[in-house]
């Protein structure tokens, strides 16, 4: 038996504000999914859930109403892997790409029925984004990523000497790259350390012979 359309009117409002909730908080940060791009996948994904329930209950045999809702968490990794980008030597975007995914997953318990499950879902969701968001932002200034390319005079061990000082101050890190620009060389390193030690370095790098200048990337 069919459901009445003010049912369904019903759900596809609630995954449009659940979808909006959560894009606010992307909003605030600039990610690239804001407010909009949640609220058109948590409605979008309500929608094809109402439609793949309607379909099977129209099919004359026996039919699996999840059947065409299952593409929606095939074709969301389309959309989500649009958002992971690589930079300064960093992937980001994987928060994002993970909140598009979960949101699809809510769109369809709205559309299924199950609104209490996706409202306690989007309650979680949100309280993960800010509440966690928060800590991790703590902690970035205690311990962060850093890139720093070193320009160098040619001189024999000049390279050798720069990771000697990494490891002196007991600083791990990797050689990015290394190129050559006729007698000038250039050192790329990536490492992880606390602000006060990052700047320290910095400064002793920059102090050593043979460095002609420590840029941050």
């Amino acid at each position: 038996m069919t459901e009445p359309f003010s049912s369904y009117l019903v759900r596809l409002v609630i995954a449009l504000v659940i979808g909006g909730a959560i894009g606010l908080e992307r909003e605030f940060k600039g990610k690239p999914a804001g407010m909009r791009t949640n609220m058109l996948i948590c409605v979008g994904s309500c929608l094809i859930m109402i439609i793949s329930i309607e379909i099977a209950r129209a099919a004359v045999r026996t039919s699996d109403p999840g059947r065409i809702a299952a593409q929606v968490v095939t074709g969301i990794g389309f959309l989500g892997a649009g958002t992971i980008i690589r930079s300064r030597f960093h992937i980001v975007g994987l928060t994002t790409a993970a909140t598009i995914w979960a949101l699809s997953g809510i769109g369809l318990a709205v559309g299924a029925g199950y609104i209490p499950l996706a409202v306690v879902t989007a309650i979680l969701i949100t309280i993960t984004l800010i509440f966690i968001g928060y800590i991790e932002e703590k902690l970035e200034t205690k311990r962060s990523y850093h890139v720093v390319q070193v320009t160098l005079e040619r001189g024999e061990g000049i390279i050798r000497a720069v990771m000697a000082l990494f490891a002196a101050m007991r600083i791990p890190s990797d050689a990015l790259e290394i190129s050559r620009s006729g007698e000038i060389w250039h050192a790329t390193f990536e490492y992880a350390s606390s602000q006060e030690r990052h700047h320290e370095l910095v400064e002793k790098l920059s102090a050593s012979p043979g460095v002609r200048g420590v840029t941050e990337l």
